[in-house]
Order: C-alpha cells, then sequence, then structure tokens
C-alpha cells in the first residue's frame, strides 16, 4: 500500500477506522516511506520488494508479541 492508497482508504474509512490504517513501513519502522509496486518491475525489483517486507515483518512481529502479550 502506498500513500495514494492510503489516503484513498481514510476518505472511505469511518471515524473509528482512522487510526488504524497505517503504511507498513510506519508500522514496522516508524517510516513513510512507500514500499514500491513490483509488478512492472523484473527479478530485482520483486527481490528488492522481498527484501524490504521481510525485514518489515521481521521488526514488526516481537512488537505484535508484546501487543499480544500486553507487555
Amino acid at each position: 500500500m502506498d500513500q495514494d492508497n492510503l489516503k484513498n482508504l481514510r476518505k472511505a474509512a469511518s471515524t473509528d477506522a482512522l487510526g488504524k490504517l497505517h503504511l507498513f513501513n510506519a508500522l514496522a519502522f516508524g517510516s513513510n516511506r512507500d514500499i514500491p509496486d513490483p509488478y512492472y518491475g523484473d527479478r530485482e525489483d520483486f527481490e528488492a520488494v522481498y527484501t524490504m517486507l521481510f525485514a518489515g515483518c521481521s521488526a514488526l512481529l516481537p512488537k505484535a508479541g508484546k501487543v499480544l502479550r500486553g507487555s
């Protein structure tokens, strides 16, 4: 999801849901950097996105664990 997707979701979201909409990198790293869509790219583009997502998931999972444990 990129900034445009997020903007469109926020327009359609209820007031209660607005605080639940975030970019992946914002949750994982505290960054508003978009993860690019590699669809029209080549293998290297897909590998770069995979690396970004893997690093983000690796950073996000411990945070999610803390939330689920209530710590």
